[in-house]
C-alpha cells in the first residue's frame, strides 16, 4: 500500500511525493483506519523532510485520529518531541514500544527511549490506576477491562473494594486480580469507609514512586484518554493534576445533544434525567466510544485551566502528593462519606502553585449519579463542610460570566496582536479559565478580594492582586487595558476609566451571576 509514494520519500524526491500524496489523500476516507494512518505517517516524513514542523505535527495528530494503535505515530512523535518536551517525548515512545510487534522495530525505538529515560531532565514516572470499588458489577467490569486494555504495560492497579453487598462483584475482583496484563492489587475492605478514606488506603497501596490516577469503579476510559492525562501532567512542572471531560462530570460535561448522533434511541433526550442512564451502560459507553472516535486530537491550546477538578478521574503527580498529602491523605475524609473531597483537593493544590488542566483531548465516560448509600444529603452536607473548612462557597465562584466573556473571545479575534483584559470580577479565575481555553490571545490582570483568591486564580491568569475594587492601588499602569470587566454594583466609573484605554470597551452592562 502507497509503494510509489514510500518510495519516492525515501529517494528524496519530496516535491513528487508531495504530489503523489495528495492524490492519495483525496481517497483517504475509503481506506480502511489503519491504511489512512498509514497515510498520515507518510505525509509527516514528507514534511520533515521540508521542514515544515507543523504540518508534520498535524498529519501525526490525523493519524492518531484515524488509528490509535499505528506505534509508527508515536515513534515519530517521540522524536518530534525529544527536544521540545523530554516527557512528552518518553510517553510516545513508551507508546511506540506498546504497540510495536515488530521485532526490528522494537530495537530501533528501544535505543531512542534508553536514550530519553537516561537524560537528566526526565521526570517521567509510572502510573498507579487506583480504584475504589462498590456493588455495580457491570460497571466495574467495564472500568477494569478498559483500564486492562489501555493502560500502559508499565502501569499498575490498585483496586480498593468498600465492602461490596452485591453478588458476584468479589469474585469477579479476585479472578480480575489473577488475569491481568498489569500488576493488580487487591483490598478488600470489612467496613465502607466511604470515598475519601477507601482512595487514601488506595494510595498507601500504589507503588511509592508513582503517579496516582483515581478513577471511579463507574469511570471507563477509552483509547487515548490517559495517554492524552499524563501528556497534561507533563506539559510542565507546575502541573499537578489534570482530568478528562465526560458525559457526567461537574463542570467538564459535554453537552448531552452532542452524542445524539451517535444514539440509536432519540427519545432518550426528549425525557427528563441523564440520556446514558436511560440507555444503559454498555449502549451508552458505545455511544460515547462513537463520539470520541470522531474527534481529531489537537495541539494548539490543550488544556483548559482550572482551580479544581471533578475526582471521578483525578491523575495526580507525585511532586503534588508529596506536596499536599505528604502522609497520602489525599482526599480530607473531613468529608466523608464524599462530595466536595475533590473541590478540597482543587484548592490545596492550587494553593500550593499547581496547575490543575481540563485535557481537550481526553474523554472519560462516567455513569454518575448514584450517590452513596444511605446518605442521601451526602452532597448538601459536603457543601456545607466545604464552606465551614474554607469560609467561602465554591458554588459562588465555579461559574464564568459568559456574556462577558464571549464578549472579550469576540473582540480577541477582531484584533490584531495581544488583547489586554483587566478582570475584577476575577474570583478564583473561572473568567480567565473560560477565555483562556478558547482563545490564545487574550492576556488577563485580575482583581481578587484577598491574597488566599489571588494565589489561586493566579495559576490561571497571567496577572492577579487583591483587595478592594476601588480603594486598593493596583499594580497597572492607567489607560493600559483594552477590555475592563467589572460589575457597576461594586466598581466605579472612576476606577474603571482609569485604567481603561482611550478606545477601550468596558462589560459591565450585565450583573455577575454571584
Amino acid at each position: 500500500m502507497f509503494d510509489k509514494l514510500a518510495d519516492l520519500i525515501s529517494q528524496g524526491e519530496l516535491q513528487d511525493a508531495l504530489y503523489e500524496f495528495q492524490d492519495e489523500y483525496f481517497h483517504i476516507n475509503e481506506r480502511t483506519p489503519s491504511e489512512a494512518a498509514r497515510l498520515c505517517v507518510l505525509e509527516a516524513s514528507i514534511w520533515e523532510g521540508l521542514n515544515d514542523g507543523t504540518a508534520e505535527l498535524t498529519a501525526l495528530y490525523n493519524g492518531l485520529h484515524y488509528d490509535h494503535t499505528n506505534y509508527e505515530i508515536y515513534y515519530m512523535l517521540g522524536i518530534y518531541y525529544m527536544n521540545i518536551n523530554v516527557n512528552w517525548a518518553y510517553l510516545c515512545l513508551e507508546m511506540a514500544l506498546d504497540y510495536c510487534t515488530d521485532d526490528g522495530d522494537v530495537q530501533i525505538i528501544e535505543s531512542s527511549f534508553d536514550m530519553v529515560r537516561n537524560r537528566p531532565d526526565c521526570r517521567v514516572r509510572n502510573t498507579s490506576v487506583m480504584i475504589l470499588s462498590y456493588n455495580d458489577l457491570e460497571l466495574i467490569q467495564m472500568c477494569i477491562d478498559a483500564i486492562n486494555k489501555y493502560a500502559p504495560a508499565s502501569s499498575e492497579m490498585v483496586i480498593v473494594d468498600n465492602a461490596s453487598t452485591e453478588e458476584g462483584v468479589i469474585d469477579y475482583l479476585k479472578e480480575a486480580s489473577r488475569t491481568s496484563r498489569l500488576n493488580f492489587t487487591l483490598v478488600l475492605n470489612d467496613e465502607n469507609l466511604g470515598f475519601p478514606a477507601g482512595c487514601n488506603l488506595g494510595a498507601k497501596k500504589c507503588a511509592p514512586g508513582n503517579d496516582i490516577f483515581f478513577l471511579n469503579n463507574d469511570a471507563i476510559v477509552t483509547p487515548l484518554s490517559l495517554f492524552w492525562l499524563r501528556m497534561g501532567l507533563y506539559d510542565n512542572r507546575n502541573v499537578g493534576a489534570t482530568s478528562a471531560f465526560s458525559n457526567s462530570a461537574s463542570l467538564q460535561e459535554i453537552d448531552a445533544i452532542s452524542f445524539k448522533p451517535f444514539v440509536d434511541d432519540k427519545k432518550v433526550f426528549e425525557a427528563e434525567g441523564a440520556w446514558h442512564k436511560k440507555l444503559g451502560a454498555v449502549r451508552a459507553y458505545k455511544a460515547f466510544e462513537d463520539y470520541v472516535s470522531e474527534r481529531v486530537p489537537v495541539y494548539i491550546n490543550p488544556y483548559v485551566k482550572s482551580f479544581r477538578l471533578t475526582g471521578f478521574a483525578l491523575l495526580l503527580s507525585r511532586e503534588a502528593i508529596f506536596a499536599v498529602a505528604p502522609d497520602l491523605q489525599v482526599f480530607d475524609e473531613f468529608f466523608s462519606p464524599g462530595y466536595f473531597e475533590d473541590d478540597d483537593l482543587g484548592i490545596r493544590l492550587s494553593s500550593a502553585g499547581f496547575q490543575e488542566y481540563i485535557c481537550k483531548n481526553s474523554y472519560i465516560y462516567h455513569n454518575g449519579g448514584g450517590g452513596f448509600e444511605g446518605h442521601v444529603d451526602a452532597m448538601e452536607k459536603g457543601r456545607e463542610k466545604f464552606e465551614s473548612k474554607w469560609e467561602f462557597d465554591i458554588w459562588s465562584y465555579s461559574l464564568p460570566w459568559e456574556s462577558a466573556c464571549d464578549e472579550v473571545i469576540r473582540l480577541s479575534k477582531e484584533k490584531k496582536g495581544m488583547l489586554r483584559v483587566l478582570d475584577f470580577s476575577c474570583g478564583l479565575g473561572a473568567n480567565a479559565s473560560y477565555i483562556k481555553s478558547r482563545t490564545t490571545n487574550v492576556s488577563i490582570a485580575g482583581v481578587c478580594a484577598n491574597s488566599f483568591a489571588a494565589a489561586v486564580a493566579g495559576n490561571i491568569a497571567d496577572e492577579t492582586a487583591f483587595g478592594d475594587a476601588n480603594t486598593t492601588r493596583l499594580p497597572w499602569k492607567d489607560h493600559s487595558f483594552d477590555v475592563v470587566i467589572a460589575e457597576k454594583e461594586y466598581v466605579s466609573k472612576g476606577q474603571i476609566g482609569r485604567f481603561l484605554a482611550p478606545d477601550g470597551i468596558s462589560i459591565c452592562e450585565d450583573k455577575y451571576p454571584f
